[in-house]
């Protein structure tokens, strides 16, 4: 599980807010892997446990606990064709695991034996989890979500508690068949923090990125209100060397302001698609995704035009160039983790990053999109210790930027790059650690 760094990784500084990982296995209704998981009919059935609407330890006086399930549930509604119906159970348990549930998709936080049982290994490192149950046609029968009964939640904000709308945003996404993402401001993305890291509220979930829009929109396809929607890209990364990735992360940005718009996982063999775009023209990018093996670097694949309907496919001979710089985190106010940093438009904000082979004499940190630059003379060195390297910058943001996600790419001096896909969030809600430090 990624937890916020600690001082086994050789930091300066310890952190009371823990990042946590939001369990999930990826799901498939067949042997080959290939049938992703659904719901047959868009109308969907959930059971609302009377566990989170009796007072209770784990949820914080005076939530409002009716209006943060109506707005997770609302959030995907407005996404795509689909529809909740809400019913209050007495049920407090989740189903066993097994081939067949219960027959009622429930969400609770119950201390029940088989709710506890759920968290008995990671009860401090797991907000929530969600088990699903699937036919051999890859229909989704239920999908029982329980809130971590060891854990606290709340709707305002509180520090050291769960923000309870973001956590279940997250896990009903799951509910509907998605995996996790790897863009680190992805609703979907497998990491969320407690209010209080960064110093700031833990919101950033609550609204779905657009590579979420994307991702569930080519399962279920888009709301009825939105016409014509969407387009699809398919193509295949082909290695021209041996040393073949096992995965590839690959999204698109838009080619208007560099906002990205989708990402998936490639497969062993280099295959992609990436469903649920809006019409448009975008840069499609793709950067290896492996762990504890030799790094590659980003690569521009190709810029494509998107129509509503349509299909384009696109192929790429990938260079695997090594990327001698290596970055994993981002981070803020001295934190690091694998979460995307919320900013404010018209302000300016002090990022950090951290990885391997960090050096601001030979690193250049660069944006997609003109509406983010850093302050010139602005980078600097930190010592967290021996086994991690980290920078800091300043960033300004435009005014005019447009609320969503946007990569940091990280360059050395041979020009070749890594990528913090999602690293920064232009957010609505407040970060009031504006800098004001201009050093140009």
């Amino acid at each position: 599980m990624n937890r916020l760094l600690k001082s086994t990784l050789g930091l300066l500084l310890l952190f009371s807010f823990t990042v946590t990982a939001m369990a999930y296995v990826p799901q498939y209704g067949d042997e080959k892997n290939e049938l992703k998981l659904r719901w047959k009919s868009p109308l969907i059935k959930i059971g609302l446990s009377n566990s989170l609407l009796k007072p209770s330890p784990n949820l914080k006086t005076d939530s409002d606990i009716y209006g943060a399930i109506g707005r997770s549930l609302d959030s995907w509604e407005k996404a795509a064709d689909l529809e909740f119906e809400v019913i209050s159970s007495d049920k407090q348990t989740v189903s066993p695991n097994g081939k067949f549930g219960d027959g009622v998709s429930l969400i609770t936080i119950a201390q029940t034996p088989e709710n506890l049982l759920m968290f008995s290994k990671d009860s401090e490192e797991v907000s929530a989890r969600t088990r699903v149950f699937f036919n051999k046609k890859g229909f989704i029968t239920e999908a029982d979500i329980v809130l971590n009964p060891y854990q606290q939640f709340s709707t305002d904000g509180s520090i050291g508690t769960f923000d309870l709308e973001s956590i279940l945003t997250h896990e009903v996404g799951h509910l509907l068949g998605l995996e996790h993402s790897s863009v680190f401001s992805a609703t979907m993305h497998e990491n969320n923090g407690k209010n209080g890291v960064f110093n700031l509220s833990s919101f950033g979930s609550r609204t779905l990125a657009e590579t979420d829009i994307a991702a569930i929109r080519g399962i279920y396809g888009a709301n009825i209100d939105e016409e014509n929607c969407c387009g699809t890209i398919t193509g295949r990364l082909i290695s021209i060397n041996s040393k073949t990735p096992k995965s590839y992360s690959v999204w698109a940005e838009d080619s208007r302001d560099g906002k990205i718009a989708a990402e998936v996982s490639s497969d062993s063999d280099g295959t992609f698609k990436i469903e649920g775009l809006k019409a448009g023209n975008y840069h499609i990018f793709a950067q290896s995704i492996i762990e504890g093996k030799a790094v590659f670097a980003s690569e521009k694949i190709e810029d494509v035009e998107i129509a509503n309907g349509k299909t384009t496919n696109v192929t790429k001979k990938m260079s695997n160039l090594p990327a001698l710089k290596d970055v994993k985190y981002v981070g803020f106010n001295g934190q690091l983790s694998e979460l995307s940093v919320p900013i404010n438009a018209g302000k300016s904000y002090i990022i950090y990053i951290g990885g391997t082979n960090l050096d601001k004499k030979t690193t250049k940190i660069k944006f997609s999109t003109a509406y983010l630059t850093v302050t010139p003379k602005s980078l600097v060195s930190h010592d967290y210790g021996e086994n991690i390297s980290v920078l800091s910058f300043e960033v300004k943001v435009n005014a005019n930027i447009s609320v969503g996600e946007y990569s940091i790419s990280v360059e050395n001096q041979s020009g070749l790059t890594r990528q913090i896909v999602g690293g920064l969030t232009v957010e609505n809600f407040a970060n009031p650690w504006n800098s004001s430090i201009l050093l140009d």
